[in-house]
């Protein structure tokens, strides 16, 4: 009886655990994305690159002083030099055939892939340089995605709201569901919380053991949501895309904090209310 009884009460926390993780792995996820969707943003601002495309007859002293422009210009991340060979390459390989046997010469010009820092990427300032690069002599075409530029400025203020407006939807509804979670294990101990009771107990002395163990619960769900998360970023480093961690080492750091503060006192209210209620009923409703 006692072992059917102590598996019974593991199989319970078991389920609490598993439950209040996903939750918090869930809120932890949107918040850490949220908390970096400003540098997510900037990050892609960042690679959306103006293309200038350079004269067959272009020289090296032209192009060396081009390049010092670049290099103190202070809105300009960075450049990279693209050979109409490497340009030719690339190509070759996206298409799947060398298209210079077919047209007997490679048609493609070298060219500087420029990329500005995010608080320049807007068409008004691109527009101004774009004319002074047309201006150069050695210069035969720039190119650059200007309606992509255009949707994101306009549209990231819309973005945050929204960010904003569906992380308080979601928060609210992981609060639900953690409290259902700890309702149902409460539950389980009905008729021992009235037990307690009937035996003189105080509701402090009811209340204690249950919020001490459910906070455990909480801290424990917390740690294995916070490790969960941490794992799956280095997978997603290590596989899919680079992570800059120093960059995001504070966000990971709050959103930790923010997955244990939500963890306690979700548990702590929620155990107490609950544990409350069941003291406060009558013994018939318990059955």
């Amino acid at each position: 009886m006692s072992s059917n009884y102590s598996n019974k009460i593991f199989s319970n926390y078991f389920l609490v655990i598993i439950s209040i993780s996903i939750v918090l792995f869930l809120i932890s996820s949107f918040t850490l994305i949220a908390l970096n969707s400003e540098k997510i943003i900037n990050d892609f601002k960042e690679n959306i690159p103006v293309v200038v495309f350079i004269k067959d007859q272009s020289n090296k002293i032209e192009l060396s002083k081009f390049e010092k422009n670049l290099e103190i210009n202070n809105t300009i991340k960075k450049f990279d030099f693209i050979s109409k060979k490497d340009a030719a390459n690339k190509l070759s390989e996206e298409i799947g055939e060398d298209f210079i046997d077919y047209l007997g010469y490679n048609p493609l010009y070298d060219s500087y892939d420029i990329f500005f820092t995010s608080d320049n990427v807007n068409n008004l300032f691109i527009d101004q340089l774009v004319e002074e690069f047309k201006n150069e002599s050695f210069v035969e075409e720039v190119t650059y995605d200007a309606p992509l530029i255009d949707l994101i400025n306009k549209n990231i203020l819309i973005l945050k709201q929204w960010s904003l407006i569906i992380g308080s939807i979601f928060l609210f509804i992981s609060i639900i569901l953690m409290n259902n979670t700890i309702r149902l294990s409460v539950y389980s101990n009905r008729l021992n919380i009235k037990t307690m009771q009937l035996v003189g107990a105080t509701k402090f002395f009811i209340k204690k053991p249950f919020i001490i163990t459910h906070i455990k619960l909480g801290v424990l769900s917390s740690i294995i949501s916070s490790v969960l998360l941490v794992a799956i970023l280095y997978y997603l480093n290590l596989n899919f895309f680079a992570i800059d961690f120093e960059k995001i080492k504070e966000s990971v750091f709050i959103t930790i904090l923010f997955s244990l503060g939500i963890s306690v006192i979700i548990s702590y209210f929620s155990t107490s209310i609950i544990t409350g209620r069941y003291i406060s009923s009558n013994i018939e409703k318990l059955y």
